[in-house]
């Protein structure tokens, strides 16, 4: 995970709009699905995403090398959600969706306590490693050259001469164990997986 953080921490670096597209389609449904969990206006939680990527986007001058993309990218993403939970103009547009203000409440102290800094990845990042190292080799293959490659399912079908139906259980089985040794950090295993 960490040589998927530097490619595209070198790609946004880099400052170019084709390499920007990289690090957006690699973040977009992470930061949505994250989002969606503290904010359930689809609305306000799109205007958060492109916050973020605007966040991003401006502040990468001032990124080093060794910043931890993942854990920057929810942290921002983290702030902008509290900011707009604590506005009162998004609150009002948040409860015309029929959230009531206590799950609002509830999402904002739980977001608040969400721990996005670096440690928690790399804590994450070592029980993910952990894990893997604990799959049958081919289940932790599959799951890698899908997550990590982004291979696309029929791919590594095709590559390891097996069915696709094989790539799927293989993939299932990876992400319950994932998610089981994750469970502490479900908010976040959205980063990761």
């Amino acid at each position: 995970m960490t040589r998927i953080n530097n490619q595209l921490l070198s790609l946004l670096l880099s400052g170019d709009e084709e390499s920007f597209k990289a690090v957006y389609n690699h973040f977009y449904s992470r930061l949505s699905f994250f989002v969606s969990q503290y904010v359930v206006h689809p609305d306000i939680t799109e205007n958060i995403i492109q916050d973020t990527f605007l966040t991003l986007w401006l502040k990468r001058s001032s990124l080093k090398a060794d910043t931890n993309l993942n854990a920057y990218v929810f942290t921002v993403a983290k702030n902008n959600c509290l900011k707009r939970l604590r506005d009162q103009k998004y609150r009002n547009k948040i409860m015309s969706s029929q959230v009531s203000e206590a799950e609002i409440e509830l999402n904002t102290n739980a977001l608040f306590k969400l721990d996005t800094n670096i440690l928690a990845f790399e804590e994450i990042n070592a029980i993910v490693k952990t894990t893997l190292e604990s799959l049958p080799p081919t289940c932790k293959l599959v799951f890698e050259m899908s997550r990590f490659q982004m291979l696309r399912n029929q791919e590594i079908a095709d590559t390891l001469g097996t069915s696709v139906k094989t790539v799927e259980g293989h993939i299932t089985k990876a992400i319950k164990v994932l998610k089981n040794n994750l469970k502490d950090y479900l908010p976040l295993l959205s980063a990761i997986i």
